[in-house]
């Protein structure tokens, strides 16, 4: 395959998520990276996504198209998850992603999966009005 090839499978991967949305996605992913692929790789990933790129890792084309689906964008998907860092949630609501399993990356590191399915009424609770962490809780209250 030529590399012009390559980069046209590489691409298509991430179909049918715009190429102007592929790097804002990469740099949430940054902050929430759905495995922990390692610390050479994951420097390698910010470089070329700082450097106007973005990313072919399975998981992070996966999870976005996942997250897509059900009416997330990079900005809402990066406030949703930040809306779930609040250490309280997790004691208080045993449906929140850090009491189900993990998912081992590279070295052993254990990474929250939050699977977007699961909290598909978040992007229209927060369009319809609901402040970021009201929608979490209504989410996390299912």
């Amino acid at each position: 395959m030529s590399g012009r090839d390559e980069l046209q499978a590489a691409q298509a991967k991430w179909e049918p998520i715009p190429p102007e949305r592929r790097r804002a996605w990469c740099q949430t992913l940054l902050s929430y990276p759905p495995i922990w692929y390692g610390v050479f790789p994951m420097i390698d990933t910010r470089r070329r996504v700082l450097e106007g790129g973005h990313t072919n890792a399975e998981a992070w084309i996966d999870l976005a198209k996942r997250a897509e689906a059900v009416g997330f964008t990079p900005q809402t998907w990066l406030i949703f998850r930040q809306s779930l860092d609040p250490a309280h949630l997790k004691d208080r609501f045993p449906s929140h992603p850090e009491n189900m399993p993990k998912r081992r990356g590279n070295g052993g590191v254990e990474t929250v999966v939050v699977d977007p399915e699961d909290f598909s009424e978040w992007p229209w609770l927060f369009e319809a009005g609901y402040r970021a962490g009201e929608a979490t809780l209504h989410a996390l209250a299912r």
